[in-house]
């Protein structure tokens, strides 16, 4: 691997093995390998046969790729690895280190003939070719002898050359995984589940397109189009191209385009929601191709006219949809009723049109129309649908009477830049406010946990609020509060698959599975936090920015500011000796704990019962003393304090198994593995073994006081 990239083969973020995660060697893939039940198993769906990379049981980081994966064993990782990739349609070519070669399981007979091994069903041969420190498994509807000849050439190839093709295709990715290790799990699977959505081009659709959500059969939804084409541009910016020149390909004779389009040709009758330009925009700015420009600048045009007159056919200035299939906000459609995120959408349209013709010469004429029919659109949101009496977007009957009901089209106004400053700081003070949209009562109902559960805000709604949000807060406050609120909802969803992966639970839904809109969200809200650490405001410059929010002036910021450090060195003038008596106390105590003076460490721990290292140690005397019963409850306690810290998991963990609460006790097992297993390997170990031993409800593991002679339990391990 060449210095200056990232080894994706131990740079990229870990994820643990589980059932279901599917490999494609490119768009043109119809028959991928999947990974099996068992850690390192590699088959196919159906198949009888399995690949077994590594032991079960043996604990192993994994990293996986839409085209691979990568194990290495937990002791010296660098040096014990087995590394693969899928290289083209049924083969997988594959490097091993310091490990056992891989051994091919199946019911049927299997055939060997040197270093080749292969099993036959029906016309479908799959066949293992392993030379020196590499393999090959080749699988299809091949003789064994074009088997054979098919790894060989697959052996002939460096790994090397793709491996650093690779971690090339994956630079951009790289750059948005962040310093808190946290984020990048859930932007590395994100972005490998965009990769593995990719098609080739069909009969239907002339070019690259992406497999939608919520289909029964593959589809392309043009509704995906401009998350999908966001992300792409952060992470492969020709692709992002090449799918939004496949959307444009479906233009109808009529301008138009479909919502959706299946492979085989069976196209929607109802229109999409309004992207297409701002789509074609964002892919086209990555290289200004004045060609490309040229090429399509007419059917862009051809679409907005047609846009326009399918959403305002009695051309009244009041669009509205014609479809309950087609609406925005699910369950808002009547007819003679119109919402206010149409005509958003219909501007924000005309106005991406309008910037990519003054890119482009001899477009005056149809400029000065585009401005007009964007003025006549901006007339209508700023006096139909707002309603002065609550200073908020209402939906409207068509006749002109207010409608009382709030929705997410309330709030997307502010996707809008040319919004008013007086109608925008209200729509954001009401966020501020409520930390909710209109319509969702729940202050909870944007700060998704799970990330798979859209009953509240819908993925693309929560895309569309994310950019709402970054057209308009000027400030960025609460651009990133909503931001961090995101991603706290990925991390905990990552964390929850990885658990359950731990306990070796399956659910037969796919591993780590993101609809394509929340994968687009997850890079977009990363790009936003890498924009941030880039240019992260001084202290000062915070303030100020929290001042101007306030109306605060200069003046008073600076009394204000004074005021708080006068307050500030009275109260460490007062408190700063009795902390440092405290934490020098409690630190004499731990002293006598690591040297065996249990009986002082105690004494002095009671006097100091809020001290976190204190509740920890006497956790840990306690349960040298056979009372786990009362331990459980102090490493609890310090488990609260510092959520961080691997000692008092590990400690409550073994305190709960003690207690005979078993269920509960592998589960922190489960825990202390996923997250402290690179850190503490062996004590990762041993709390697998504890956790078997919890299992099958031994209350008292062999040697467990040993526990207490590990270097981590003499602290909080932070």
């Amino acid at each position: 691997m060449v210095s200056c990239m990232k080894n994706i083969f131990t740079d990229y973020p870990d994820v643990p093995w589980k059932q279901g995660w599917i490999f494609l060697s490119g768009p043109e893939d119809q028959t991928p390998f999947i990974t099996g039940a068992a850690t390192g198993a590699l088959t196919i769906p159906g198949g009888e046969w399995i690949l077994q990379l590594i032991e079960p049981s043996a604990l192993c980081t994994v990293r996986l790729f839409c085209n691979g994966f990568s194990i290495s064993a937990r002791k010296r990782p660098d040096k014990n690895r087995i590394d693969a990739l899928q290289t083209a349609p049924g083969v997988f070519y594959g490097t091993v280190s310091g490990l056992p070669m891989p051994q091919l399981n199946a019911t049927a007979e299997i055939t060997s003939d040197n270093n080749a091994v292969w099993v036959q069903s029906g016309h479908t041969t799959t066949l293992l070719l392993q030379k020196n420190n590499c393999f090959a498994l080749v699988c299809g509807e091949l003789t064994p002898e074009r088997a054979l000849g098919k790894a060989e050439n697959t052996l002939n190839e460096s790994f090397e050359i793709l491996a650093q093709r690779e971690a090339k295709d994956r630079a951009n990715i790289s750059r948005l995984f962040s310093v808190n290790p946290l984020h990048n799990p859930p932007v590395a699977l994100a972005a490998e589940n965009l990769k593995a959505r990719l098609r080739s081009r069909t009969v239907a659709l002339h070019g690259l397109w992406s497999a939608a959500d919520g289909f029964a059969n593959e589809t392309f939804s043009l509704n995906e189009i401009y998350p999908l084409v966001r992300a792409w541009c952060l992470t492969d910016p020709p692709v992002a191209l090449e799918l939004i020149q496949t959307a444009l390909s479906l233009q109808q004779s009529n301008g138009g385009f479909p919502a959706w389009v299946e492979p085989g040709g069976l196209a929607a009758t109802v229109a999409p929601w309004p992207f297409i330009v701002q789509s074609f925009e964002l892919a086209w700015q990555s290289g200004h191709d004045p060609a490309l420009l040229k090429k399509y600048l007419p059917a862009l045009r051809k679409y907005v006219q047609w846009a326009v007159r399918r959403f305002d056919p009695h051309r009244d200035r009041i669009p509205s949809w014609q479809s309950e299939q087609e609406v925005f906000v699910p369950e808002s459609f009547e007819r003679g009723k119109a919402t206010p995120e149409l005509t958003v959408l219909l501007i924000a349209e005309i106005e991406a049109l309008i910037r990519l013709c003054a890119e482009s010469e001899h477009t005056e004429s149809v400029t000065g129309s585009l401005t007009e029919e964007r003025n006549q659109l901006a007339q209508t949101l700023n006096t139909v649908f707002w309603d002065p009496a609550v200073k908020a977007f209402s939906n409207v009957w068509k006749d002109g009477h207010y409608l009382r009901e709030p929705s997410f089209g309330s709030f997307l106004p502010l996707f809008w830049r040319g919004l008013d400053r007086e109608k925008q700081t209200a729509l954001l003070e009401n966020f501020e406010e409520t930390r909710s949209f209109p319509g969702h009562h729940a202050p909870s109902s944007w700060k998704q946990d799970a990330i798979g559960d859209t009953a509240h805000i819908p993925a693309i709604h929560q895309f569309m609020a994310f950019e709402s949000l970054r057209n308009a807060d000027n400030t960025r406050t609460l651009l990133m509060l909503f931001a961090h609120r995101m991603s706290e909802g990925f991390t905990v969803w990552f964390d929850r698959e990885s658990i359950e992966v731990a306990r070796g639970e399956t659910t037969g839904a796919p591993a780590f599975a993101l609809g394509p809109v929340t994968a687009a969200l997850i890079l977009a809200v990363q790009d936003e936090f890498a924009h941030d650490e880039a240019e992260a405001p001084s202290v000062a410059q915070q303030l100020l920015r929290w001042g101007h929010r306030l109306r605060i002036n200069k003046a008073d910021l600076s009394i204000a500011v004074g005021l708080l450090l006068a307050i500030l060195i009275v109260h460490l003038f007062y408190t700063l000796p009795h902390s440092h008596d405290a934490e020098t106390r409690v630190a004499e105590a731990s002293l006598n704990y690591q040297q065996g003076r249990y009986a002082e460490a105690l004494r002095i721990c009671r006097n100091y019962p809020d001290s976190v290292l204190s509740r920890f140690l006497q956790a840990n005397l306690l349960m040298l003393n056979d009372r786990p019963d009362q331990a459980e409850k102090f490493y609890r306690q310090a488990l609260t304090q510092k959520t961080g810290s691997p000692s008092a998991l590990f400690g409550l963990a073994l305190a709960l198994q003690m207690n005979g609460n078993f269920k509960e006790a592998e589960k922190r097992y489960a825990d202390f593995i996923d997250i402290y297993e690179k850190r503490y390997p062996e004590t990762a170990e041993l709390a697998d073994n504890f956790r078997l031993l919890a299992r099958e409800k031994f209350s008292k593991p062999p040697g467990w006081r040993r526990v207490y002679a590990l270097p981590m339990m003499n602290d909080l391990g932070l």
